[in-house]
């Protein structure tokens, strides 16, 4: 049964990231009833690695299913964010990834106190990345023209900090779990690092093509922010099998 739990894993991995430019291609002029069906299906595939991932480790742990939890609120946010008739759905879009974010945090967190029970929340190293991600994603808009308009900036700002947070997070549960020699401990390092850097990554092309005239048509952006958003979650989505 694991065999047949890891082969659709890697068929669903692969699955998804070859159907994954069909979807910016559906959605080049815009979101339409065939775009979201395509990201929708793709979304849904990051839950199903996730949940083979779970079987083949047989883990089934507060920290796999936090991963299993942000992944969840993550497509509800894929789905809302590409919703079209109402703006409000981009407010729930954007809350579900948010919400999705603090999950990471804490199954990181709770990984992290296992390996470190003495680890502080945040080293000062990690303060001062955060703060200055936020500083320098500020400045990077500004000078590219993006118009972050005075009622969003808090909130973007928030964003950026948590996600940025969750980064930090994730390459620290995964160097404590190198130290600690865990099982498959190299491998869980890069898919938390990795997958978390191209989530921040994503997250920052995204804030250009919605806040930024000139970009929110450009086609290679497009393609570049759902082929990182996509090979974060599914990285992401492995997790379980390789942190026990």
């Amino acid at each position: 049964m694991t065999t047949f739990y890891l082969v659709l894993f890697s068929a669903v991995f692969v699955a998804v990231n070859a159907l994954n430019p069909f979807y910016v291609k559906a959605q080049r002029d815009g979101p339409n009833k065939k775009s979201l069906a395509l990201k929708m299906t793709c979304a849904t595939g990051y839950l199903v690695t996730c949940l083979c991932s779970m079987l083949i480790a047989q883990n089934f742990s507060k920290f796999a299913w936090l991963i299993f939890g942000g992944l969840v609120l993550s497509w509800i946010g894929d789905l809302f964010l590409h919703l079209w008739q109402h703006k409000i759905f981009h407010a729930i879009g954007f809350l579900g990834f948010l919400s999705a974010h603090f999950l990471f945090i804490a199954a990181f967190l709770t990984k992290i106190k296992i390996l470190s029970p003495t680890q502080p929340f945040f080293t000062w190293p990690e303060a001062a990345g955060v703060l200055l991600f936020c500083i320098g994603f500020v400045v990077f808009s500004m000078m590219i023209g993006t118009d972050l308009k005075n009622a969003l900036v808090i909130p973007i700002l928030v964003y950026a900090a948590v996600i940025t947070t969750m980064l930090c997070k994730a390459i620290v549960m995964g160097v404590l779990y190198v130290r600690a020699d865990g099982l498959y401990a190299w491998p869980a390092l890069i898919a938390a690092a990795v997958g978390a850097a191209l989530f921040v990554t994503s997250d920052f092309s995204i804030a250009i093509l919605m806040f930024n005239e000139k970009y929110k048509k450009n086609y290679p952006l497009k393609m570049f922010n759902m082929v990182t958003y996509f090979l974060a979650v599914l990285l992401l989505s492995g997790l379980p099998m390789l942190v026990r």
